[in-house]
């Protein structure tokens, strides 16, 4: 419905359900579901007029509400701490590694380590800003970046994988598929690999 709005711009509830193919009924249903997700504006006259919000916008505001429900959750569980059983995920695409990156990054409470891809800077930035108040960052940047002001890391070869871990336990891995333009990686809490990032890094 939303994508229909989007093609045909400030619309009668009658022009979308007649462009998408559904019922009135439905249509008006999903437009006001829409309307109080902040997805759409309609206008005050009659008939009603609906028009998409812009897709950047929206998915900025998807992406504050779905980090406020993780922060929610966060705390909730703060206070649970059952034994963790290691677990290994696979990570395809920059948007799911930065995404992963800054939740683990943003809850940081001891210290970061790694190299980060000049790629990945830009889409996890306020996590290291959080991140800087109170855990210790040292980390490298592969590639060239825009300076983000107040922060600011050494460089490493642009070819250098993405290597972290976080408070000594999480682990993010991720590379450039060869002869591709995305990135493949992996999240783990396993202990053997979070020893192998540590080598990897240059700890011991």
């Amino acid at each position: 419905m939303y994508a229909t709005l989007l093609r045909l711009g400030p619309s009668t509830g009658y022009a979308v359900a007649h462009a998408a193919g559904f019922a009135r009924a439905n249509t008006y249903a999903a437009l006001e579901a829409l309307l109080r997700r902040g997805a759409t504006f309609r206008s005050a006259g009659r008939p009603a007029r609906y028009r998409a919000t812009d897709p950047t916008g929206l998915l900025v505001q998807l992406a504050a509400e779905q980090g406020e429900r993780l922060d929610r959750l966060s705390r909730a569980l703060a206070g649970i701490r059952p034994p963790p059983e290691p677990v290994t995920r696979a990570l395809e695409g920059v948007r799911a590694i930065a995404n992963v990156t800054q939740q683990l990054v943003a809850r940081a409470e001891q210290g970061v380590d790694g190299v980060l891809a000049a790629e990945l800077w830009q889409p996890t930035i306020p996590a290291w800003r959080r991140a800087a108040t109170r855990a210790t960052l040292h980390i490298r940047i592969a590639g060239d970046v825009v300076d983000s002001g107040e922060l600011t890391f050494p460089r490493a070869p642009a070819e250098h994988p993405t290597v972290l871990l976080v408070d000594g336990l999480h682990t993010v891995l991720a590379t450039r598929i060869e002869g591709g333009d995305s990135l493949a990686g992996l999240w783990s809490s396993n202990p053997l690999i979070a020893v192998v990032a540590r080598l990897a890094i240059g700890e011991t």
